[in-house]
């Protein structure tokens, strides 16, 4: 087959490339693939929608995301690195690092609470991302990446003077309601963005985004679940390989079962997981239901669960009630349980850790 899409030319005489909508491949082809992946996402939907602290896939499982798919871009903070830097210490080996994926996790906390259009979101998110006056604007320069298998060694995305027109394609593709496999069009679609390539930095995390945050704006799924962050962390290469060999075969079966793969590969891990909090919130309400009805410890429970790494301010203002000094006791009583610890030795503004929460994201 001869390589899918075109090139067209600048004023400089650069080859820019552009996508065209890919074909949706045989289901024969991507069956067995698509049905291990809407699955496993399923089964981890399900599971969300039915866990009794609201929030958790935002607090836990949209970070844990950001840290994965910022990590394949060579972004450096861990999950706990992440949780320390939005706690009230704001810290972190590398803060402008921690910035960046703090910025792509509250950009997923935002945009999955309401419908929206995708190329709204994507610069919405880029905005977030690089907060300056450039911060959700399209590229106005060409970006590329190396590439040893084209002339030069160098391979250029779409040019600046042609997103209008491809970016309108990319979001009809993307929203199409046609009776499809939703999974498949947003592989699809996922293929096509990251070859467009439409801001000057930033499109890889902002296009694994923009899977999950579809898939439940379109009802696919209840919760903006389908995330692909981890699968790509530990896959980096298939997934870089997988993209590249679509534009080059026009074969669009083999990226789809990986892209399928990764996102089964990550459900999976999650699902996994949240059992596992499941367990742990079960054992915690166990350990204090020798506590009066009345007291803080019991909101503060399901609160430390979902934000593991805190201060005693970060619990009275998540809780939503009670005095410092009264949550601070509260925060104590966890400790003589040992469902926290201390980190470090300040007094007032001490960083409380659940390390087996953070274990189950942070091995």
């Amino acid at each position: 087959m001869k390589e899918f899409g075109s090139y067209d030319l600048d004023a400089y005489g650069r080859l820019g490339y552009r996508p065209a909508v890919p074909p949706f491949p045989k289901l024969d082809d991507v069956w067995e693939r698509l049905q291990g992946a809407e699955s496993a996402i399923g089964e981890f939907d399900r599971a969300l929608s039915a866990f009794p602290v609201p929030g958790i896939l935002g607090s836990l499982f949209g970070r844990s995301d950001a840290v994965h798919s910022s990590t394949a871009e060579g972004c450096t903070t861990t999950f706990g690195d992440l949780l320390e830097f939005q706690s009230g210490l704001r810290q972190a080996p590398d803060p402008e690092d921690a910035r960046t994926v703090a910025a792509t996790a509250d950009a997923f906390d935002a945009l999955s609470q309401k419908k929206g259009d995708p190329l709204t979101a994507a610069k919405s998110i880029h905005r977030r991302l690089f907060p300056g006056k450039d911060g959700g604007k399209l590229k106005t320069i060409p970006n590329g990446v190396a590439d040893q298998d084209r002339p030069g060694g160098y391979f250029l995305y779409t040019h600046p003077e042609r997103l209008q027109e491809t970016l309108a394609a990319w979001k009809l593709l993307t929203m199409d309601s046609a009776k499809r496999p939703e999974l498949v069009r947003q592989a699809l679609s996922h293929w096509m963005f990251e070859h467009i390539h439409p801001f000057p930095d930033g499109n890889g995390r902002i296009g694994r985004l923009l899977v999950p945050l579809a898939m439940s704006w379109k009802g696919a799924t209840q919760n903006a679940c389908a995330f692909l962050g981890e699968g790509v962390r530990q896959n980096k290469g298939l997934y870089v390989e997988g993209l590249k060999a679509a534009r080059s075969t026009g074969d669009f079966a083999p990226w789809t079962r990986t892209f399928l793969a990764l996102a089964e590969q990550t459900a999976r891990a999650n699902q996994n997981r949240l059992s596992k909090l499941a367990g742990l919130m079960a054992s915690w309400q166990k350990a204090t239901a020798k506590f009066r009805s009345h007291s803080l410890v019991h909101p503060l429970v399901p609160w430390a669960l979902t934000h593991p790494k805190f201060t005693v301010k970060d619990a009275q203002t998540g809780i939503g009630t009670g005095s410092f000094a009264s949550v601070n006791e509260a925060v104590a009583r966890l400790e003589e349980l040992g469902l926290v610890e201390v980190a470090g030795q300040r007094s007032r503004d001490r960083l409380f850790v659940a390390k087996a929460v953070i274990e189950l994201f942070e091995p």
